[in-house]
Formats: C-alpha cells, structure tokens, sequence
C-alpha cells in the first residue's frame, strides 16, 4: 500500500515536472502563432515590437507569499518561453514575416528603485537592441523604443510581467500612445504562475473577475487598470486573455471617447485564437471599420472654441450660431459649427461652447484667438475654420474641408474710364475711320478738279460755279435760254472761241502791265514778303488764283456738309460733276444710318467693363475701402505682391509725409492716374516703403483707426459701392444678402467683381495629434456625401443676385460724362478760331507796316 503511494507521488511528480517543462513550449508557441497572425492576417502592418521581462519573480508580481524556489522556478519557465518564442519571430520560414523587436522591461525595476540617480550598469537583453545610460530616465527611455513615425507599427506587451508591463501601460498613457499610430496587443496569460505555483488557478480566474474585489498582495485586474488609462477613440488595442480550459485565447476589443471628454472604457468581446484554428474574428468586426464600431461617444463634453466677429451678437451663443439671423456676419464660423453639429449627434458627443474674436495670427511670436486656445490646450476642436496656412501647420491639425471663401472688390464699373475713347469715335474702329477720311480727300479733290476744268471751258459762267442758295445769275438763266435756239454752223463757233480767248489773253496782259508791282529791295523778310505779294498780285490779276481757291474751299465744305448732313449753295452744270455730287448723298447716307445706329445700340448695349484686374483697379479713378476683418489685415501685413503692396499705400491709407515715399505718392490717395502714365510695381526701395507703411498701420500706435483709413464693416462699405465711384473688398457670401436687400436691377447689373487673391479653401482644425481629428474628418465626408454640407452652404452663402436686362427710359439718358468730349471738342474749336482771328488781324497790320516802310 505504501509501495503505490510511493509510485502515484512519483507518477504525480513526474508529471508536473513534465507539465513544467512543457507549458512554456506550448505557451511560446501560442504566443508567437498569436503575434504572426495578429500582425500578418488581422492588421497587415510589417513592423513588430514585444516587450517582456527576464525576471517576474519577484514582487511585482503582487504575490508576496509566493516561496522563493516557486518564484525561481517561474523565472526558469519565463527564460524558457521567451527563447522559444524569440526563435519562432525570427525562424527562417515563416514567409512575409514582420520585422520584430524584442523590448525587456526589466529596466522600468532599476528606475523606480532609485529615482532620480543612475542606473547600474548592466548587460541588455539578449535581443532587445535597446540599453540605458546611467542618466536615462523613464520617460527618455520610452521615446528612444517607440520612436514617432509616420508608418504605423504593432506594439505586443506580456501583462504577465506583472507591475513591470502596468507601469509601462501608465507611462504609454501619459505620452498619449494610444492612437492609430501604434496597434497593441495586450496578452494576459498566467499559466506560467500557475505551474509553477505562484499563482492558483482560481485566483487566474479571480483576476478576469472584474465585479470581485481583489486582495491588496494581488494584481490589480487589468480592467480596472484600463479605467485610468487614457484610451480615445482612435486607440487600437486589443487584449488577448488566456482561458484555462484549452489553450486558446478570447480577443476584445479596447477603446474610450476619452477620460478629458469624460467618457468610460468599452471592451467588447471580438473573436478568439486557438492553434487549430488561428485567429478567428466575428463576422460583425471584420466587416466594419473602427469608427463605425465606436459612434456612440457616451456623450462626452468636448470643448469647442467658436470665432464671433460681431460686436452686437444678442442673445445666448448657441441660438447665435445655429439660427440665421444677420446671416452675412460670421457666415462661415456660423456654417462650419452647423456642420460640426452633424457630426456631433452623429457621434453622440456634446459641446461645451466657448468663443473669442480672432482665429490665431502669430503676434510677439505667439498665436492669438482660437489657435491659441488650441496650442494651450484650452480647447479640443476650433468650431471655426481656417486657411490652413504653413505657419500654422506644425502647431495644429487640419481634419476637413469647410467653407470656401471668396473674398473680392465689388464695385459698380464707371460707364466711362480713363481707358475709353471719346464716345462720337467709338461706333467706327479706327480703320473705318481712315477710310472715310481718304475717301473724303478723294472726294474734294476730284470735285475740285472738275470743277476747274467747267470754269475754264465756260469763263463765262465762272461765277455760276459759286452762287448763293437763291438761285443762279440771270446772265446764267440767259445761256440756257440761248441754247435752244438753232446752232451756228461749227466754224462759226469756233471762230468766236477763239477770238474770245485772244481777248481775254488780251485782257489779261493789259491788266498784269498795268499792276504797281513793289520793289524787291531791304532785308530777307523784306524782299521775300515783295515777291510773294508781287506773285499774288499777278494771280489776282489774271483771275484765275482766287477762282481756283474758292473752288477748292467750296469742294472740302460741300463734303464736310454732305457728311454731316447739311446743305450748301454749290452747283456744277457737268454731269461729272452732278455724279460726283451724287455719289457723295449716298455715301453720306449710308454713314449716317451707320453711325446713328451704332451710337443707339451703344446706350442699350451693356457697358464693356475695362477694370478686370487688381492693376486696373490701382490705376482707375475707383476709391477703395476693404473690410475690417482679421484675415484681411493679415494678409496686407505678410503679403509680398507688389500690386497688392501698392494698392494698399494708395487707395487704402495714405502715405505717410517723408521724402523716402515721395515716389510712391505721386499716385496715391485716389487721385486719378491715366494709364499711359501709370507706374510699374513696386520694386526695391518702393516696395520697402510699402512694406513700411503696411507695418506701421497695423502695429503702430494708430494701428486699426478707421477714420483715418477706408477699413470698413460690410453694411457700411457696400453703402458707398451703391451710392459712389468706391470699390470694397468683401468676402460675396457677406456681400450677396446685402446687395439683394438693397440695390437696384440696375444697379445689380452694374456691380463687378476683380479678385485680389484666390479663393481660399478652409478646413476644421482640431489639437496637434487630436484623437478627435480622425471623428471630425469621417463625419465631415458623411456629411458631405449625405448632401447635408450643400444643404448648409445654400441656408449660409446668399445666391448671387440675378442681373435682370430691361431697357427703360433711362438707358437712352444721356449724361454729361458722354457729351464732355463733343463739348471740349466745341470750345477747342472757338479757342482755335479766336487764335486764327488774332494771326490775321496781326498780318493784315503787319502787312501795313511792311507797305509803309516800302513806300
């Protein structure tokens, strides 16, 4: 009987030796076939790092009654495992196998052992690739194994290290690890413990307990831990826990909205993992990504920063946000927080609202206003948008697209500018003008030569070729009456031609021998005012000089009123002549009808607008005022446009009064300057200048003082676009309600708009490495698709106003500024003949002078 107590102690004993001996083979093994299939199948990331210990027997398991041959007998078993499965990470032919690192945690013992002082020194862990320095803190050692990268990375810890892999999890909470950057696995397995007898079976499953209170020398359950650890919703992490029954493992899955929103730990049973089966996920877990599985965020409190411009906002924030009253202030602010709301009651989250009057410019080299708030951790999310400018983009992160802004000058396009022609010159392009001006030249001269050739071949009737409009000599009546009579023979005719013509040349002699011709003698002036006064003389006397300019006169005012549509007391007996004549009616005709049909079709034509650019704008009669927000002194302040920089020192401030900017003054203060003397932009030393007066009024003493300046609010400014030449820079989405509201169809058609800068995309904004920033992104897409952001933008951006073309009365006014030119026309013509009048009556007296001292 005792002889088979003897045997049944040995039997009993040999096989817990044996068993001792083979749970670590078999828990390696399970462990590794986890890890593979965890990184390979589940997560498909290639990068792995398993951090263990060498020694958890020791106190830190949290079993002080544990005898010290158990407690080495479980740092065998661990030494035993940890070579197993460090040689199944790295066996050869495991394909695609990820790249593993293997971590002890051992270090986190001499730290805590004595604070604040080296550590000794000590050989690393076989594998591990990672050593202390005698000065290397906690804190510094976690940054150095799990480095910040851009790729994502696998984080597996052993719980089994007891106190060692808790601290480890606290100090991964503090430098916020839990994020989509690192995906850990959590395993917690004690059969090590429990074969070697550190540990009972009942108390494994006492610590998965977690509705049972624990004693005080026992580990704290690993659920109650998660509770203090800060878990988001963007963690990924997953806790594998053995059972006791088979060798297998349960998987849930781990998250929180976050312990600072003020939301509870969720763990949710996902799948388990045995060796004949491998990793096996429920079918719900598998099919569904990570933010569709958590859109119940418990409603946490998130703090969310608001930017109000409007200095007159009544009543609570909320109901200021959310309704539209004064739509067109605030409007993208109010459109992106109505977009955030969606968000919100999808995600199940509350707001705790608060605001500020900026959205975060760099001042003294700080960030102001909501950006502010962001960096100070003053806030969780920004509930305005912003351009995501490179400044801003190490300090916060941008989660969406919003608002589309565009800001533009809206102003009503002057009828005339400095770049129209005169208004009688523009129904013809210049080239119809030439050609009427060569076929005038044609005109007068063909006109002219016929009528030189009718006075010669008729002397007679010389003087009929010029008459009053009463009507024709008698003398000329006479001729007429004479040719019906019978017709002498031809030889008679000629007889008498010829003898009139000898008389005439007679006639003609005897009156050039009987002129007083004046003695060439005296100086140059002198002798050659003789001769020219001898040569007319001798032309007057024969009759012909003056004739033929008298016709040449009469042919250019026959055509000049033929043009212009009047009548002249001038005849021809030619039917050359009478052609010539009539050909002109109709061309005159046919210009009239043009010309008059062109200027009608110009007044009900829409006017051609000539000021498209920012350049035009500086360089039009156009006074210029732009809103008084914060982005548009920012951009002024930071720009480095030269066109920008110029409109900003001439129409928006005034110069200041020293002789550097005497240059760039010339133009400025919106006085007009024309565009064949307009300025290049600045460069050098101008552009300095500019930027000097761009600093000095906007971080001087006198900086935002609009009374000395044209910063104005949008009721104000539009004001002046409907009622004066003024261009205003407004974003349209503030200015569209506006006009609709106020300006006429009229008006309405008028309006132009010139760009200074693109329009600017906005995005959502959200703390550096947010875990709210992945939440807003995917709800903002949601919202995108779902139409409810096109539904906001139509409730927030006013429509354009439609330019309804009617043709009233007055669209065919004419005003002064399309007769000035025809007027200046006018009174150069009287200034031209007054100068004519003085020349002559100061030759006739200086020919006097001449003759009296000739005589």
């Amino acid at each position: 009987m005792v002889g088979c107590t003897t045997v049944l102690l040995l039997v009993s004993l040999l096989a817990g030796l044996l068993a001792a001996e083979l749970e670590p083979r078999k828990t390696a093994l399970l462990q590794s076939r986890l890890m593979l299939e965890f990184a390979e199948r589940h997560k498909q990331i290639p990068r792995l790092t398993y951090f263990s210990c060498r020694n958890p027997a020791n106190n830190d398991t949290g079993n002080v009654r544990a005898s010290r041959a158990k407690l080495s007998q479980l740092q065998e078993a661990f030494d035993a495992k940890n070579a197993q499965l460090i040689g199944s990470l790295y066996q050869d032919n495991v394909q695609h196998r990820p790249f593993v690192r293997i971590v002890m945690l051992d270090v986190l013992r001499q730290v805590r052992a004595k604070p604040g002082r080296g550590m000794p020194r000590g050989r690393p862990g076989a594998g591990s690739g990672t050593g202390l320095s005698t000065a290397a803190s906690s804190a510094e050692w976690l940054d150095s194994v799990l480095k910040v990268e851009a790729l994502r990375q696998i984080v597996v810890v052993d719980l089994a290290c007891g106190m060692l892999s808790r601290r480890f999890l606290e100090m991964a909470s503090a430098k916020m690890l839990y994020n989509d950057k690192y995906h850990w696995l959590l395993i917690e397995d004690y059969a090590l413990h429990v074969s070697a007898g550190v540990m009972r079976a009942e108390q494994q499953l006492h610590l998965t307990d977690t509705d049972t209170d624990t004693d005080t020398d026992e580990l704290q359950p690993i659920e109650s831990l998660m509770e203090t650890l800060n878990f988001y919703m963007n963690s990924e992490l997953t806790l594998a826990k053995r059972t006791t029954q088979d060798a297998s493992y349960s998987l849930y899955d781990v998250w929180s909205p976050g312990r600072i929103y003020g939301g509870n730990v969720n763990i949710t049973e996902i799948g388990s993992f045995t060796l004949t089966d491998g990793l096996q996920l429920h079918n719900w877990f598998r099919t569904t990504s990570t933010l569709l599985r958590r859109l119940n965020m418990q409603h946490a409190q998130v703090r969310c920063m608001v930017v109000v411009t409007n200095k007159n906002m009544t009543g609570t924030l909320l109901y200021y946000l959310t309704h539209t009253v004064s739509s067109h202030i605030d409007t993208m602010n109010r459109f992106n927080f109505n977009l955030l709301m969606a968000v919100r009651d999808m995600f199940n989250w509350t707001f705790v609202l608060s605001r500020t009057s900026t959205w975060g410019y760099l001042k003294n080299g700080r960030f102001d206003g909501m950006i502010g708030a962001l960096i100070r951790n003053e806030t969780d999310i920004g509930g305005a948008p912003i351009f995501y400018w490179l400044e801003r983009h190490k300090w916060i992160d941008a989660a969406g697209r919003s608002w589309s802004g565009r800001p533009c000058f809206i102003f009503r396009h002057p009828r005339n500018t400095q770049k129209d022609r005169i208004v009688f010159l523009q129904p013809f392009s210049n080239d119809v003008w030439v050609l009427i001006l060569a076929c005038g030249v044609l005109t007068v001269f063909i006109l002219w030569l016929l009528t030189t050739i009718e006075w010669k071949l008729l002397p007679q009737q010389g003087a009929a070729l010029i008459k009053p409009k009463g009507g024709a000599p008698q003398h000329h009546h006479h001729h007429h009456q004479q040719q019906q009579q019978q017709q002498q023979q031809l030889e008679q005719e000629q007889e008498v031609a010829a003898a009139a013509a000898l008389e005439a040349q007679l006639e003609d002699d005897e009156s050039v021998a009987s002129l007083h011709l004046l003695t060439v003698k005296g100086g140059f002036w002198q002798r050659s005012y003789a001769r020219l006064r001898n040569y007319i003389n001798k032309r007057q006397a024969k009759g012909k000089s003056s004739k033929r300019e008298g016709l040449f006169l009469e042919s250019v005012l026959f055509f000049v009123g033929i043009i212009c549509q009047q009548g002249l007391g001038f005849s021809t007996s030619f039917t050359s002549g009478r052609t010539i004549v009539i050909t002109s009616l109709l061309f005159s005709f046919c210009i009239y009808q043009f010309y008059s049909a062109s200027i009608v079709g110009t007044l009900l034509m829409e006017k051609p607008k000539t000021i498209k650019t920012l350049s035009d704008l500086v360089h039009s009669s156009l006074q210029v005022g732009v809103e008084d927000i914060a982005y548009n002194r920012d951009y002024f302040l930071n720009t480095k446009d030269p066109v920008s920089m110029e409109l900003y020192a001439k129409k928006i401030t005034s110069l200041p009064p020293n002789k550097d900017n005497e240059a760039p003054a010339s133009g400025g203060g919106g006085t007009v300057v024309a565009e064949e003397e307009a300025e290049p932009p600045p460069t050098g030393a101008a552009a300095k200048s500019y930027r000097d007066i761009v600093h000095s009024h906007e971080v001087g003493a006198h900086a935002k003082e609009n009374a000395a300046t044209n910063w104005l609010d949008p009721d104000t400014g539009l004001r002046r676009v409907k009622h004066e030449r003024f261009a205003f820079h407004v974003d349209v989405a503030a200015a569209y309600k506006i006009i609709s509201e106020t300006f006429s169809e009229r008006e309405i058609c008028d309006l132009t708009e010139v760009s200074m800068f693109a329009p600017q995309k906005t995005v959502c904004i959200t703390q550096k490495n947010s875990p709210m920033r992945k939440v807003i992104s995917y709800g903002l897409r949601r919202v995108t698709e779902t139409g409810i952001f096109s539904y906001q933008f139509n409730v927030w951006h006013s429509r354009k106003p439609p330019c309804v073309k009617k043709i009233e009365t007055s669209d065919l006014h004419v005003d002064m500024d399309t007769v000035s030119s025809a007027l200046i026309i006018l009174l150069l013509s009287y200034g031209i003949a007054l100068l004519v009048l003085g020349i002559e009556i100061l030759y006739v007296k200086w020919q006097k002078h001449i003759e009296i001292k000739l005589n």
